[in-house]
């Protein structure tokens, strides 16, 4: 019961984030929370989020961005394809959340901002 409560909360968090009517303080508090989550469904969401041209507040993504950073620092994995396909701000954030964290990972994964 627990995880469907869990599962469930995720899902209202991704659909604040992808809500144009929601305040971005909302959307921003959403990208934060679904960073706490060691969960597909919300590190699926947040890429989408920080690959779409239409996510226009730099604060929300910066927070997408921090938020994949954390859920691949906790899984001890970085995703070097995906990152790649972020837009070049969350590239950014990314790379010195990271740099900040898990520094040794710039050089193991070859982390840059191009």
């Amino acid at each position: 019961m627990q995880n469907l409560q869990m599962n469930d909360h995720i899902d209202e968090l991704i659909d604040i984030l992808f809500d144009p009517t929601a305040r971005i303080d909302e959307q921003d508090d959403a990208a934060s929370y679904l960073g706490e989550y060691n969960d597909n469904r919300a590190l699926s969401a947040l890429i989408k989020a920080a690959q779409d041209p239409n996510t226009d507040d730099w604060l929300v993504l910066d927070t997408c961005a921090e938020s994949i950073a954390d859920i691949w620092m906790n899984r001890n994995s970085f995703d070097n394809d995906v990152y790649n396909t972020l837009r070049k701000a969350a590239k950014i954030s990314i790379f010195y959340h990271i740099k900040a964290a898990k520094p040794e990972w710039i050089e193991k994964y070859n982390i840059k901002i191009d």
